[in-house]
């Protein structure tokens, strides 16, 4: 998810969304920029920025199960940093 850009992200969701089945579950989890968090030491020219409560809003006709976002400590690349994610579990319930 990661490397969609924000401009294709409703019609890509919308698919997921639209060929799954009453009761299906979808679990995303994307990372988010946080002004208080420094940019991870990995370049990642291709990855395009997430921000708080774009993910929750993609599912706005779902029934959250479950959504939370969480800031993490991570060593890759072998240089300490941290990184935000935003979680969702969503049910897509029959109408």
């Amino acid at each position: 998810m990661h490397y969609l850009p924000a401009e294709e992200r409703a019609d890509v969701f919308a698919g997921y969304q639209r060929y799954t089945r009453d009761g299906g579950l979808h679990v995303f989890n994307v990372f988010v920029q946080k002004p208080f968090i420094a940019p991870p030491p990995e370049n990642e020219p291709f990855a395009y920025p997430w921000h708080s409560g774009e993910l929750l809003a993609l599912y706005r006709d779902w029934l959250i199960r479950d959504s939370a976002e969480v800031v993490f400590d991570c060593n890759s690349s072998g240089v300490p940093h941290q990184h935000a994610m935003a979680k969702i579990a969503a049910q897509k319930v029959g109408g």
